[in-house]
Protein backbone atom coordinates (compact mmCIF):
# COMPACT_ATOMS: atom_id res chain seq x y z
CA UNK A 1 0.00 0.00 0.00
CA UNK A 2 2.83 2.41 0.84
CA UNK A 3 4.44 1.75 -2.56
CA UNK A 4 1.16 2.59 -4.27
CA UNK A 5 0.99 5.89 -2.38
CA UNK A 6 4.53 6.72 -3.53
CA UNK A 7 3.62 5.87 -7.13
CA UNK A 8 0.47 7.99 -6.95
CA UNK A 9 2.51 10.90 -5.61
CA UNK A 10 5.15 10.46 -8.31
CA UNK A 11 2.43 10.44 -10.94
CA UNK A 12 0.96 13.67 -9.62
CA UNK A 13 4.41 15.26 -9.78
CA UNK A 14 4.75 14.15 -13.42
CA UNK A 15 1.36 15.72 -14.12
CA UNK A 16 2.17 19.02 -12.38
CA UNK A 17 5.80 19.40 -13.49
CA UNK A 18 4.99 20.68 -17.03
CA UNK A 19 2.83 23.40 -15.50
CA UNK A 20 5.73 24.93 -13.55
CA UNK A 21 8.66 23.97 -15.81
CA UNK A 22 9.22 25.50 -19.26
CA UNK A 23 8.61 23.37 -22.35
CA UNK A 24 11.63 22.07 -24.29
CA UNK A 25 12.62 24.06 -27.40
CA UNK A 26 10.25 23.48 -30.29
CA UNK A 27 7.49 22.00 -28.13
CA UNK A 28 4.30 23.93 -27.45
CA UNK A 29 3.03 24.38 -23.90
CA UNK A 30 -0.03 22.27 -24.74
CA UNK A 31 2.11 19.40 -25.99
CA UNK A 32 4.34 19.71 -22.92
CA UNK A 33 1.37 19.37 -20.57
CA UNK A 34 0.00 16.50 -22.67
CA UNK A 35 3.33 14.73 -22.23
CA UNK A 36 2.90 14.97 -18.44
CA UNK A 37 -0.56 13.43 -18.73
CA UNK A 38 0.75 10.62 -20.96
CA UNK A 39 3.59 9.86 -18.53
CA UNK A 40 1.40 9.69 -15.43
CA UNK A 41 -1.11 7.43 -17.21
CA UNK A 42 1.71 5.20 -18.44
CA UNK A 43 3.16 4.99 -14.90
CA UNK A 44 -0.16 4.15 -13.26
CA UNK A 45 -1.18 1.69 -15.98
CA UNK A 46 2.16 -0.13 -15.80
CA UNK A 47 2.27 -0.29 -12.00
CA UNK A 48 -1.49 -0.47 -11.31
CA UNK A 49 -1.07 2.13 -8.59
CA UNK A 50 -4.73 2.91 -9.26
CA UNK A 51 -7.25 0.49 -10.79
CA UNK A 52 -6.73 0.53 -14.55
CA UNK A 53 -10.18 1.96 -15.41
CA UNK A 54 -9.75 4.66 -12.75
CA UNK A 55 -6.55 5.80 -14.48
CA UNK A 56 -8.47 5.72 -17.77
CA UNK A 57 -10.80 8.42 -16.40
CA UNK A 58 -7.89 10.84 -15.91
CA UNK A 59 -8.31 12.62 -19.28
CA UNK A 60 -11.93 13.43 -18.42
CA UNK A 61 -10.90 14.84 -15.06
CA UNK A 62 -7.80 16.87 -15.87
CA UNK A 63 -7.63 17.59 -19.62
CA UNK A 64 -10.24 20.40 -19.48
CA UNK A 65 -8.71 21.86 -16.29
CA UNK A 66 -5.21 21.89 -17.81
CA UNK A 67 -6.54 23.42 -21.04
CA UNK A 68 -5.27 20.67 -23.35
CA UNK A 69 -8.68 19.42 -24.51
CA UNK A 70 -12.32 20.39 -24.13
CA UNK A 71 -14.50 18.11 -22.05
CA UNK A 72 -16.89 17.39 -24.92
CA UNK A 73 -13.98 16.41 -27.20
CA UNK A 74 -12.47 14.12 -24.57
CA UNK A 75 -15.82 12.57 -23.68
CA UNK A 76 -16.40 11.53 -27.31
CA UNK A 77 -13.54 9.05 -27.01
CA UNK A 78 -15.47 7.10 -24.38
CA UNK A 79 -18.30 6.56 -26.88
CA UNK A 80 -16.04 6.12 -29.90
CA UNK A 81 -17.29 3.66 -32.56
CA UNK A 82 -14.60 1.24 -31.36
CA UNK A 83 -16.06 1.34 -27.84
CA UNK A 84 -19.54 0.74 -29.28
CA UNK A 85 -18.12 -2.16 -31.30
CA UNK A 86 -16.69 -3.56 -28.06
CA UNK A 87 -20.05 -3.19 -26.33
CA UNK A 88 -21.87 -5.00 -29.13
CA UNK A 89 -19.26 -7.74 -29.25
CA UNK A 90 -19.41 -8.23 -25.48
CA UNK A 91 -23.21 -8.53 -25.64
CA UNK A 92 -22.96 -11.14 -28.40
CA UNK A 93 -20.40 -13.02 -26.31
CA UNK A 94 -22.77 -12.94 -23.32
CA UNK A 95 -25.55 -14.45 -25.44
CA UNK A 96 -23.17 -17.16 -26.63
CA UNK A 97 -22.29 -17.96 -23.02
CA UNK A 98 -25.96 -17.87 -21.88
CA UNK A 99 -26.93 -20.42 -24.53
CA UNK A 100 -23.81 -22.57 -23.85
CA UNK A 101 -22.95 -22.40 -27.55
CA UNK A 102 -19.35 -21.61 -26.62
CA UNK A 103 -19.11 -24.95 -24.80
CA UNK A 104 -20.21 -26.82 -27.92
CA UNK A 105 -17.73 -24.92 -30.09
CA UNK A 106 -15.04 -25.60 -27.51
CA UNK A 107 -15.84 -29.29 -27.69
CA UNK A 108 -15.47 -29.32 -31.47
CA UNK A 109 -12.12 -27.58 -31.24
CA UNK A 110 -10.91 -29.94 -28.51
CA UNK A 111 -11.83 -32.96 -30.60
CA UNK A 112 -9.85 -31.57 -33.51
CA UNK A 113 -6.84 -30.38 -31.51
CA UNK A 114 -6.44 -33.38 -29.21
CA UNK A 115 -5.59 -33.38 -25.52
CA UNK A 116 -2.24 -31.58 -25.55
CA UNK A 117 -2.52 -28.07 -24.03
CA UNK A 118 0.13 -26.81 -26.42
CA UNK A 119 -1.79 -28.17 -29.42
CA UNK A 120 -5.02 -26.59 -28.19
CA UNK A 121 -3.21 -23.27 -27.75
CA UNK A 122 -1.84 -23.59 -31.30
CA UNK A 123 -5.30 -24.42 -32.68
CA UNK A 124 -6.87 -21.40 -30.96
CA UNK A 125 -4.13 -19.10 -32.22
CA UNK A 126 -4.29 -20.42 -35.79
CA UNK A 127 -8.08 -20.06 -35.86
CA UNK A 128 -7.95 -16.49 -34.56
CA UNK A 129 -5.13 -15.45 -36.90
CA UNK A 130 -6.95 -16.91 -39.90
CA UNK A 131 -10.11 -14.96 -39.05
CA UNK A 132 -8.05 -11.78 -38.66
CA UNK A 133 -6.92 -12.04 -42.27
CA UNK A 134 -10.48 -11.38 -43.42
CA UNK A 135 -12.29 -9.51 -40.67
CA UNK A 136 -11.00 -6.93 -38.21
CA UNK A 137 -8.74 -8.22 -35.46
CA UNK A 138 -11.30 -6.81 -33.01
CA UNK A 139 -14.07 -8.95 -34.48
CA UNK A 140 -11.93 -12.09 -34.69
CA UNK A 141 -10.92 -11.76 -31.03
CA UNK A 142 -14.57 -11.30 -30.05
CA UNK A 143 -15.56 -14.46 -31.95
CA UNK A 144 -12.86 -16.73 -30.50
CA UNK A 145 -12.52 -15.35 -26.94
CA UNK A 146 -15.71 -17.05 -25.58
CA UNK A 147 -14.61 -20.37 -27.09
CA UNK A 148 -11.17 -20.07 -25.48
CA UNK A 149 -12.74 -19.13 -22.15
CA UNK A 150 -15.02 -22.18 -22.29
CA UNK A 151 -12.09 -24.52 -22.94
CA UNK A 152 -10.09 -22.97 -20.11
CA UNK A 153 -12.95 -23.13 -17.60
CA UNK A 154 -13.27 -26.90 -18.09
CA UNK A 155 -9.64 -27.60 -17.14
CA UNK A 156 -9.49 -27.79 -13.34
CA UNK A 157 -5.95 -29.19 -13.41
CA UNK A 158 -4.64 -26.14 -15.27
CA UNK A 159 -5.56 -23.01 -13.29
CA UNK A 160 -3.23 -20.86 -15.43
CA UNK A 161 -4.34 -22.28 -18.78
CA UNK A 162 -7.04 -19.63 -19.15
CA UNK A 163 -4.45 -16.84 -18.96
CA UNK A 164 -2.28 -18.45 -21.62
CA UNK A 165 -5.21 -19.24 -23.90
CA UNK A 166 -6.75 -15.76 -23.71
CA UNK A 167 -3.41 -14.08 -24.35
CA UNK A 168 -3.03 -16.40 -27.33
CA UNK A 169 -6.32 -15.07 -28.72
CA UNK A 170 -5.22 -11.43 -28.32
CA UNK A 171 -1.73 -11.87 -29.73
CA UNK A 172 -2.80 -14.01 -32.70
CA UNK A 173 -5.63 -11.60 -33.59
CA UNK A 174 -3.11 -8.78 -33.85
CA UNK A 175 -0.56 -10.90 -35.72
CA UNK A 176 -3.11 -12.33 -38.16
CA UNK A 177 -4.15 -8.83 -39.16
CA UNK A 178 -0.62 -8.12 -40.32
CA UNK A 179 -0.90 -10.76 -43.04
CA UNK A 180 -3.67 -9.12 -45.06
CA UNK A 181 -4.05 -5.68 -46.61
CA UNK A 182 -7.44 -5.32 -44.90
CA UNK A 183 -6.42 -6.99 -41.64
CA UNK A 184 -5.47 -3.86 -39.71
CA UNK A 185 -5.62 -0.09 -40.44
CA UNK A 186 -1.83 0.57 -40.64
CA UNK A 187 -1.66 -1.77 -43.66
CA UNK A 188 -4.31 0.23 -45.49
CA UNK A 189 -2.67 3.52 -44.48
CA UNK A 190 0.60 2.29 -46.02
CA UNK A 191 -1.15 1.34 -49.27
CA UNK A 192 -2.96 4.67 -49.42
CA UNK A 193 0.16 6.71 -48.66
CA UNK A 194 2.44 5.06 -51.22
CA UNK A 195 -0.31 5.22 -53.84
CA UNK A 196 -0.88 8.94 -53.29
CA UNK A 197 2.75 9.94 -52.82
CA UNK A 198 4.68 7.58 -55.08
CA UNK A 199 2.05 6.34 -57.52
CA UNK A 200 2.50 2.70 -56.49
CA UNK A 201 -0.67 0.64 -56.18
CA UNK A 202 -0.30 -2.05 -53.52
CA UNK A 203 -2.47 -5.11 -54.18
CA UNK A 204 -3.57 -7.90 -51.86
CA UNK A 205 -1.05 -10.31 -53.34
CA UNK A 206 1.84 -7.86 -53.01
CA UNK A 207 1.08 -7.17 -49.38
CA UNK A 208 0.56 -10.86 -48.64
CA UNK A 209 3.99 -11.66 -50.11
CA UNK A 210 5.47 -9.69 -47.21
CA UNK A 211 2.76 -9.76 -44.58
CA UNK A 212 2.02 -13.49 -44.60
CA UNK A 213 5.62 -14.63 -43.92
CA UNK A 214 5.89 -12.05 -41.14
CA UNK A 215 2.57 -13.16 -39.63
CA UNK A 216 3.45 -16.86 -39.79
CA UNK A 217 6.86 -16.37 -38.17
CA UNK A 218 5.42 -14.09 -35.48
CA UNK A 219 2.58 -16.51 -34.79
CA UNK A 220 5.06 -19.32 -34.16
CA UNK A 221 7.22 -17.09 -31.97
CA UNK A 222 4.18 -15.84 -30.02
CA UNK A 223 3.20 -19.47 -29.36
CA UNK A 224 6.76 -20.20 -28.16
CA UNK A 225 6.73 -17.15 -25.86
CA UNK A 226 3.42 -18.20 -24.32
CA UNK A 227 4.71 -21.75 -23.82
CA UNK A 228 7.87 -20.30 -22.26
CA UNK A 229 5.99 -18.12 -19.76
CA UNK A 230 3.73 -21.10 -18.89
CA UNK A 231 6.29 -23.78 -17.95
CA UNK A 232 3.66 -26.24 -16.67
CA UNK A 233 1.88 -26.26 -20.01
CA UNK A 234 2.02 -29.66 -21.67
CA UNK A 235 2.86 -31.79 -18.64
CA UNK A 236 -0.63 -33.23 -18.37
CA UNK A 237 -3.32 -33.93 -20.97
CA UNK A 238 -6.51 -31.90 -21.01
CA UNK A 239 -9.80 -33.40 -20.01
CA UNK A 240 -12.22 -33.92 -22.89
CA UNK A 241 -15.53 -33.22 -21.15
CA UNK A 242 -16.65 -30.84 -23.88
CA UNK A 243 -15.42 -33.13 -26.63
CA UNK A 244 -17.83 -35.92 -25.73
CA UNK A 245 -21.08 -33.95 -25.96
CA UNK A 246 -23.71 -36.04 -27.72
CA UNK A 247 -26.91 -34.02 -27.26
CA UNK A 248 -28.21 -32.08 -30.23
CA UNK A 249 -28.15 -28.30 -30.35
CA UNK A 250 -30.87 -26.61 -28.32
CA UNK A 251 -33.11 -23.93 -29.84
CA UNK A 252 -31.25 -21.11 -28.11
CA UNK A 253 -27.89 -22.43 -29.33
CA UNK A 254 -29.08 -22.60 -32.93
CA UNK A 255 -30.56 -19.11 -32.88
CA UNK A 256 -27.52 -17.54 -31.23
CA UNK A 257 -25.30 -19.35 -33.75
CA UNK A 258 -27.36 -17.90 -36.61
CA UNK A 259 -27.14 -14.35 -35.24
CA UNK A 260 -23.41 -14.63 -34.50
CA UNK A 261 -22.75 -16.20 -37.91
CA UNK A 262 -24.69 -13.50 -39.75
CA UNK A 263 -22.81 -10.85 -37.74
CA UNK A 264 -19.42 -12.30 -38.70
CA UNK A 265 -20.61 -12.60 -42.33
CA UNK A 266 -21.71 -8.95 -42.30
CA UNK A 267 -18.35 -7.85 -40.89
CA UNK A 268 -16.62 -9.84 -43.61
CA UNK A 269 -18.79 -8.69 -46.50
CA UNK A 270 -19.47 -5.10 -45.45
CA UNK A 271 -17.60 -3.54 -48.43
CA UNK A 272 -19.56 -5.76 -50.83
CA UNK A 273 -22.90 -4.89 -49.16
CA UNK A 274 -22.14 -1.16 -49.38
CA UNK A 275 -21.19 -1.56 -53.05
CA UNK A 276 -24.39 -3.49 -53.85
CA UNK A 277 -26.64 -1.17 -51.80
CA UNK A 278 -24.92 2.26 -51.94
CA UNK A 279 -27.80 4.06 -50.21
CA UNK A 280 -27.00 2.44 -46.84
CA UNK A 281 -24.01 3.14 -44.61
CA UNK A 282 -22.70 0.27 -42.53
CA UNK A 283 -20.01 0.10 -39.87
CA UNK A 284 -18.63 -2.72 -37.75
CA UNK A 285 -19.99 -0.97 -34.65
CA UNK A 286 -23.45 -0.56 -36.18
CA UNK A 287 -23.53 -4.22 -37.22
CA UNK A 288 -22.62 -5.31 -33.69
CA UNK A 289 -25.39 -3.12 -32.24
CA UNK A 290 -27.98 -4.53 -34.65
CA UNK A 291 -26.93 -8.04 -33.62
CA UNK A 292 -27.08 -7.20 -29.91
CA UNK A 293 -30.58 -5.70 -30.22
CA UNK A 294 -31.72 -8.74 -32.19
CA UNK A 295 -30.53 -10.98 -29.36
CA UNK A 296 -32.67 -9.01 -26.88
CA UNK A 297 -35.73 -9.50 -29.12
CA UNK A 298 -35.46 -13.10 -30.35
CA UNK A 299 -37.13 -15.76 -28.13
CA UNK A 300 -34.89 -18.53 -26.82
CA UNK A 301 -37.59 -21.24 -27.14
CA UNK A 302 -37.98 -21.50 -23.34
CA UNK A 303 -40.20 -18.47 -22.56
CA UNK A 304 -37.21 -16.14 -22.49
CA UNK A 305 -34.98 -14.19 -24.84
CA UNK A 306 -31.57 -15.03 -26.24
CA UNK A 307 -30.18 -12.18 -24.12
CA UNK A 308 -31.63 -10.45 -21.05
CA UNK A 309 -30.41 -7.48 -19.09
CA UNK A 310 -29.49 -9.50 -16.01
CA UNK A 311 -26.98 -11.35 -18.21
CA UNK A 312 -25.87 -8.21 -20.05
CA UNK A 313 -25.35 -6.31 -16.81
CA UNK A 314 -22.55 -8.70 -15.80
CA UNK A 315 -20.22 -7.80 -18.67
CA UNK A 316 -16.93 -5.96 -18.03
CA UNK A 317 -18.00 -2.30 -18.25
CA UNK A 318 -14.63 -1.33 -16.78
CA UNK A 319 -12.92 -2.55 -19.96
CA UNK A 320 -15.05 -0.16 -22.03
CA UNK A 321 -13.90 2.70 -19.79
CA UNK A 322 -10.30 1.50 -20.04
CA UNK A 323 -10.31 1.48 -23.82
CA UNK A 324 -12.15 4.81 -23.94
CA UNK A 325 -9.38 6.29 -21.79
CA UNK A 326 -6.76 4.93 -24.17
CA UNK A 327 -8.55 6.53 -27.13
CA UNK A 328 -8.88 9.81 -25.22
CA UNK A 329 -5.15 9.86 -24.49
CA UNK A 330 -4.38 9.04 -28.13
CA UNK A 331 -6.53 11.96 -29.27
CA UNK A 332 -4.85 14.34 -26.82
CA UNK A 333 -1.37 13.22 -27.93
CA UNK A 334 -2.31 13.96 -31.52
CA UNK A 335 -4.35 17.15 -31.10
CA UNK A 336 -1.95 18.79 -28.66
CA UNK A 337 0.92 18.61 -31.14
CA UNK A 338 2.89 16.12 -29.00
CA UNK A 339 2.79 13.49 -31.75
CA UNK A 340 4.04 16.03 -34.30
CA UNK A 341 6.86 17.04 -31.95
CA UNK A 342 7.88 13.40 -31.52
CA UNK A 343 7.75 12.97 -35.29
CA UNK A 344 9.81 16.07 -36.06
CA UNK A 345 12.41 14.99 -33.52
CA UNK A 346 13.08 11.93 -35.66
CA UNK A 347 14.49 14.22 -38.36
CA UNK A 348 17.43 14.89 -36.03
CA UNK A 349 18.72 11.35 -36.60
CA UNK A 350 18.34 11.31 -40.40
CA UNK A 351 22.13 11.27 -40.80
CA UNK A 352 22.50 8.03 -38.84
CA UNK A 353 22.94 4.63 -40.58
CA UNK A 354 19.76 3.52 -42.34
CA UNK A 355 19.08 0.46 -40.18
CA UNK A 356 19.56 2.52 -37.02
CA UNK A 357 17.09 5.14 -38.22
CA UNK A 358 14.60 2.41 -39.12
CA UNK A 359 14.96 0.86 -35.68
CA UNK A 360 14.48 4.16 -33.84
CA UNK A 361 11.37 5.12 -35.81
CA UNK A 362 9.87 1.63 -35.48
CA UNK A 363 10.62 1.49 -31.74
CA UNK A 364 8.94 4.87 -31.25
CA UNK A 365 5.84 3.64 -33.07
CA UNK A 366 5.73 0.42 -31.05
CA UNK A 367 6.19 1.90 -27.59
CA UNK A 368 4.22 5.13 -28.06
CA UNK A 369 1.58 2.96 -29.73
CA UNK A 370 1.22 1.00 -26.48
CA UNK A 371 -0.53 4.12 -25.17
CA UNK A 372 -1.84 5.70 -28.36
CA UNK A 373 -3.63 4.45 -31.45
CA UNK A 374 -1.46 2.41 -33.81
CA UNK A 375 -3.58 3.85 -36.62
CA UNK A 376 -2.63 7.37 -35.52
CA UNK A 377 1.02 6.37 -35.18
CA UNK A 378 1.05 4.99 -38.73
CA UNK A 379 -0.63 8.11 -40.09
CA UNK A 380 1.91 10.34 -38.34
CA UNK A 381 5.14 8.43 -38.90
CA UNK A 382 4.77 7.05 -42.43
CA UNK A 383 5.08 10.51 -44.06
CA UNK A 384 8.01 11.28 -41.74
CA UNK A 385 9.69 8.03 -42.72
CA UNK A 386 9.14 8.88 -46.37
CA UNK A 387 10.85 12.23 -45.91
CA UNK A 388 13.75 10.59 -44.06
CA UNK A 389 14.10 8.00 -46.84
CA UNK A 390 14.31 10.75 -49.43
CA UNK A 391 17.01 12.46 -47.39
CA UNK A 392 18.95 9.21 -47.17
CA UNK A 393 18.63 8.67 -50.93
CA UNK A 394 17.04 5.23 -50.48
CA UNK A 395 13.89 3.65 -51.92
CA UNK A 396 11.13 5.25 -49.82
CA UNK A 397 8.58 2.43 -50.27
CA UNK A 398 11.01 -0.28 -49.12
CA UNK A 399 12.08 1.99 -46.25
CA UNK A 400 8.51 2.68 -45.12
CA UNK A 401 7.26 -0.91 -45.30
CA UNK A 402 8.99 -2.23 -42.13
CA UNK A 403 7.68 0.80 -40.23
CA UNK A 404 4.13 0.11 -41.43
CA UNK A 405 4.46 -3.48 -40.22
CA UNK A 406 5.83 -2.36 -36.85
CA UNK A 407 2.84 -0.05 -36.34
CA UNK A 408 0.65 -3.10 -35.68
CA UNK A 409 2.81 -4.35 -32.79
CA UNK A 410 1.35 -3.89 -29.33
CA UNK A 411 1.29 -6.77 -26.87
CA UNK A 412 2.17 -5.28 -23.46
CA UNK A 413 -0.82 -3.27 -22.25
CA UNK A 414 -4.61 -3.74 -22.32
CA UNK A 415 -5.01 -0.35 -24.03
CA UNK A 416 -2.46 -1.09 -26.77
CA UNK A 417 -4.85 -2.90 -29.15
CA UNK A 418 -8.55 -3.81 -29.19
CA UNK A 419 -7.80 -7.58 -28.91
CA UNK A 420 -5.74 -6.91 -25.77
CA UNK A 421 -8.66 -5.02 -24.22
CA UNK A 422 -11.12 -7.76 -25.20
CA UNK A 423 -9.22 -10.56 -23.44
CA UNK A 424 -8.52 -8.28 -20.48
CA UNK A 425 -12.28 -8.46 -19.91
CA UNK A 426 -11.62 -12.06 -18.87
CA UNK A 427 -10.73 -12.32 -15.19
CA UNK A 428 -8.02 -14.80 -16.19
CA UNK A 429 -5.89 -12.02 -17.70
CA UNK A 430 -4.19 -9.47 -15.47
CA UNK A 431 -2.06 -6.49 -16.31
CA UNK A 432 1.05 -8.26 -15.02
CA UNK A 433 0.41 -11.45 -17.00
CA UNK A 434 -0.03 -9.47 -20.22
CA UNK A 435 3.12 -7.47 -19.51
CA UNK A 436 5.16 -10.59 -18.73
CA UNK A 437 4.33 -12.23 -22.06
CA UNK A 438 3.89 -9.08 -24.13
CA UNK A 439 7.11 -7.25 -23.27
CA UNK A 440 9.47 -9.86 -24.79
CA UNK A 441 7.10 -10.38 -27.71
CA UNK A 442 7.19 -6.64 -28.48
CA UNK A 443 10.98 -6.80 -28.78
CA UNK A 444 10.93 -10.00 -30.85
CA UNK A 445 8.24 -8.63 -33.17
CA UNK A 446 10.14 -5.37 -33.63
CA UNK A 447 13.22 -7.19 -34.92
CA UNK A 448 11.21 -9.63 -37.06
CA UNK A 449 9.19 -6.91 -38.78
CA UNK A 450 12.27 -4.79 -39.43
CA UNK A 451 14.31 -7.73 -40.71
CA UNK A 452 11.60 -9.28 -42.88
CA UNK A 453 10.37 -5.93 -44.17
CA UNK A 454 13.89 -4.78 -45.08
CA UNK A 455 14.62 -8.04 -46.92
CA UNK A 456 11.29 -8.74 -48.61
CA UNK A 457 10.28 -5.12 -49.27
CA UNK A 458 12.86 -4.41 -51.99
CA UNK A 459 12.07 -7.76 -53.64
CA UNK A 460 8.31 -7.22 -53.78
CA UNK A 461 8.03 -3.44 -54.25
CA UNK A 462 10.63 -2.72 -56.93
Amino acid sequence: MRLNQILIGLGLLLLLAPIVLPAPPGMSDTAWIALGLALVMALWWLTEALPLPATALLPLAVAPILGIAALEDTARSYSDPLVILFLGGFLIAKAIEKSSLHRRLAGVLLRLAGTSPRQVLAAIMLSTAFLSLWISNTASAMVVAPIAAAIASSQRDYPDFGTTLMLGVAFSATIGGMGSLIGTPPNAIFASYVSTTYGLNVGFAQWAAVGMPVALVLLLLAWLVLVWVSPRLGKKALTMSYGRQQAGMQTAERRVAIVAGLTALAWLSRPLIEWLIPMITLSDAGISMLAALALFMIPDGENGRLLDWDTAGSLRWDVLILFGGGLALAGIIQQSGLADWIGSSVQLIAHWPQLTVLFVIAALIVYVGELASNTAMAAIFLPIAGAVATGLGTDPVAFILPIALAASIGFMLPVATPPNAIVFASHAVTRSSMLRAGAPLDVIALFITLGAGSILGPLVFR
